[in-house]
């Protein structure tokens, strides 16, 4: 910690008006949150709000928060450890590692992009419950998906609900090759293949790549931006990969924990906690918006009363890690913990890779490859690069984050952000981060535009100006 630097006189009581007004914003007045700060010696960490608004339980800085994809750099950062233990090339083959993935896949197409074959089908969206028929066509995939892909989230295995965006706000943001995939795949019978439930699946980790494998479809060439289930895939490498070592098999949750939550002291740090388990009294409401018919304002609900119920979409999100199946260890979206534990991450790159007692966790060349690397020869130009911001020009995606690149008037940083508008901001050379967790859904149609206005850039824009 760097003695030197720190934050404003009076930058608590500046920060404090910043977050009630998240609160009590006009157009969506957010439940609840929980902010985690620091720059040098100086530290900002509180709670605001409430856990569940109906049931009148106050937000608390012990309250065990879904990380949803900011579990991502965390399959990331045990790919380095393996790395530098020379166990993964991430320059290999996906396929060298999971047997089902050495084939040949194929790339679905947008039907304004196909010259012939145009096929369509029928797919049903989970945020407006609306079932249109998608048209498309087929290619054959040029590119291998490599190890790498997945940690950049170029894998060619995307999310669905970037079609689902598409079709609510009738806009072709994303393309509709991410739906029509997923409802392929969704044909071959195992996994619901929707962001409701990713880690609410039926299946393990092995089972749940073999079958995306085994429908062969992907959203884009391998090695273009199509953010989804890559450190998913990821993840699974990783226990094919120790336990080929180690002769015993892990799940990947159990490799995090004896790879990085225990080591780093992250006691609150789970995938899936078992019945009984005293954290669930403390898992928050997760909340969405909808418009509500007469007045057309924007009205803030649980996120299960959001979305229409459909049989054949099951909307699991909200209790997937304490109820359930409790059986997909999905390293892009499955971690859940309290806000000062997923701190204890930040603070040991902050510290060259060691834990709070000493313990090296990561090598400095593997620091500075996952806070300042980035890949090449991959394709930053998608729709969807474009749409983040992520096209390599001042930022791009790696090693299951961003980077930001320093500019005359802002800092090195990386940062990625979670499905309920979860964010951390991690500025590595200038000793300081900041964590923002609501639990406040993006993908309700309502919800979606909210999240950076009016939750994360108050309030980082708030602790940047606080620096000195």
């Amino acid at each position: 910690m760097n003695d030197q630097i720190g934050l404003k006189k009076g930058f608590e009581e500046r920060l404090d008006i910043v977050a009630k007004n998240i609160l009590n914003n006009e157009k969506c007045p957010i439940p609840g949150f929980v902010v985690l700060a620091r720059r040098g010696k100086h530290t900002y960490h509180k709670a605001f709000g409430f856990s569940d608004k109906e049931k009148n339980i106050p937000m608390k800085l012990d309250s065990q928060f879904r990380c949803f994809s900011m579990t991502k750099v965390f399959a990331s950062t045990i790919a380095l450890i393996l790395k530098e233990e020379g166990l993964i090339d991430l320059e290999s083959t996906v396929g060298s590692y999971i047997p089902s993935f050495d084939k040949n896949f194929e790339v679905i197409l947008n039907s304004p992009d196909c010259e012939n074959d145009v096929m369509e089908i029928p797919y049903t969206s989970f945020m407006t419950g609306e079932t249109k028929n998608l048209s498309y066509c087929k290619k054959g995939a040029k590119n291998k998906m490599l190890v790498k892909h997945c940690l950049a989230e170029s894998a060619g295995v995307g999310y669905d609900m970037w079609t689902d965006f598409d079709l609510a706000f009738q806009q072709p943001i994303f393309g509709h090759q991410y739906g029509v995939a997923q409802a392929l795949r969704r044909k071959n019978g195992i996994g619901y293949y929707t962001s409701n439930t990713i880690i609410g699946q039926n299946a393990t980790l092995e089972e749940y790549c073999n079958a995306i494998a085994a429908a062969g479809y992907l959203v884009a060439e391998p090695g273009t931006f199509s953010y989804g289930l890559g450190a998913l895939i990821l993840g699974r490498i990783i226990e094919v990969v120790l336990e080929k070592e180690t002769g015993k098999f892990l799940r990947f949750s159990e490799i995090c924990n004896e790879k990085l939550f225990k080591p780093l002291r992250m006691n609150s740090a789970a995938f899936y906690l078992d019945d009984g388990d005293p954290r669930i009294s403390k898992v928050p409401q997760l909340y969405g918006a909808v418009i509500n018919d007469e007045t057309q304002g924007l009205e803030v609900k649980p996120y299960s009363e959001c979305l229409p119920k459909l049989n054949t979409l099951p909307n699991t999100v909200t209790t997937d890690q304490y109820k359930g199946f409790r059986k997909c260890d999905s390293g892009d979206t499955g971690s859940c913990m309290i806000v000062s534990d997923y701190a204890k991450f930040y603070e040991m790159l902050l510290e060259g890779g060691y834990s709070e007692d000493g313990k090296r966790i990561l090598t400095p060349n593997s620091v500075k490859e996952l806070t300042h690397g980035e890949f090449s020869d991959l394709d930053r130009n998608s729709k969807l690069a474009q749409a983040f911001g992520l096209t390599g020009e001042t930022a791009s995606f790696n090693y299951g984050w961003a980077i930001e690149k320093k500019t005359s008037t802002t800092p090195h940083c990386n940062q990625w952000s979670g499905y309920a508008n979860n964010h951390g901001r991690l500025y590595i050379e200038d000793d300081a981060y900041i964590l923002i967790f609501p639990q406040f859904m993006a993908s309700t149609p309502a919800g979606f535009p909210i999240g950076d206005p009016v939750i994360k850039e108050p309030l980082v824009k708030a602790f940047l100006s606080e620096w000195i």
